[in-house]
């Protein structure tokens, strides 16, 4: 099997511990566990995620429609929520965002693999078709990968992950707030940070023209 790396956000232990061993179980990579948006957005941040798992109903600031909609505004990760059968009103809320299915609670094992196996099938179908064209360079958004003349850039974490969040938001401006967020994840930071890390990208790709809007956000032009 590929690798498919899966995000569990769920604040419920007993029943993110059970789908953790089913996956597993069935030699799926469970990356981690989340209780609420702001460990999630770490995961995001630190892994390659291919699927989320959901519950519409996590505790904490935001719930889990809210904390998918604001990982998808850069991160094209597909989701699957889990829910229960007192919440359709939750799962309007969710037709908002790219999910691909949901579980109602309680759930069978075999209704979790199935949905992820078809997960699984839709992702590497599309990964097939997937690349970027950046020229000189080639991204490969699922696996987060730049190259060039068919070798691959080394990029530290930040770079790698504010890199990814302008190529899929390219031509569009990405406002200071949605880049804190998801590269520091509100972690306190200033301009000097942003500015270094934008420094080290350029030099490393002086091809590629990302310009700063002062006081706005970052854009991509190709």
């Amino acid at each position: 099997m590929n690798s498919f790396n899966i995000l569990v956000i769920e604040d419920e232990v007993f029943i993110a511990l059970r789908i953790k061993q089913s996956l597993e179980k069935h030699n799926y990579t469970v990356v981690g566990i989340a209780q609420d948006s702001e460990k999630a957005i770490k995961y995001i941040h630190n892994n390659n995620i291919h699927l989320m798992l959901v519950d519409i109903t996590i505790n904490g600031f935001h719930n889990g429609i809210e904390t998918v909609s604001l990982i998808q505004k850069s991160f094209n990760i597909p989701v699957i929520f889990i829910t229960s059968h007192q919440e359709d009103t939750f799962l309007e809320q969710a037709s908002k965002v790219n999910f691909t299915g949901y579980i109602v609670k309680p759930f069978m094992e075999e209704t979790l693999i199935r949905e992820i196996k078809l997960a699984y099938l839709r992702f590497y179908s599309s990964q097939t078709k997937s690349l970027i064209d950046l020229s000189p360079y080639v991204y490969y958004p699922g696996k987060q990968v730049l190259s060039k003349d068919d070798k691959e850039i080394t990029l530290g974490k930040n770079e790698k992950c504010f890199l990814h969040i302008l190529i899929m938001n390219r031509q569009k401006i990405v406002p200071i707030e949605q880049i804190d967020t998801l590269v520091w994840n509100d972690n306190p930071i200033d301009d000097v940070n942003r500015r270094h890390l934008l420094f080290r990208l350029r030099k490393k790709l002086p091809e590629l023209n990302i310009e700063t809007i002062k006081g706005v956000g970052y854009k991509l032009n190709i």
